[in-house]
């Protein structure tokens, strides 16, 4: 678990846990920090890509869909 400075004032949280990377790139301290208790203590880690449910005897790993239009995902292809 980890709290990394980056380029730009931002910050990068990791963590693992039951074998599980979690991660987050954060824009202040004070998120930072609560992220990553976030990510040591809550049942539900809520990132913004995944959501991790760990329960007693299970993890259950939720994938949220992307919702970008397609005509933006590449503005170098269009005419």
């Amino acid at each position: 678990m980890s709290i990394t400075p980056t380029i730009g004032d931002g910050f990068y949280v990791t963590h693992s846990r039951r074998g599980i990377r979690m991660s987050r790139r954060c824009l202040s301290q004070a998120q930072a920090e609560e992220c990553l208790r976030n990510m040591i203590e809550d049942e539900v880690v809520d990132l913004p890509r995944v959501r991790y449910y760990f329960n007693r005897d299970k993890t259950m790993i939720l994938k949220k869909p992307n919702l970008t239009d397609p005509r933006w995902k590449c503005p170098m292809e269009q005419y």
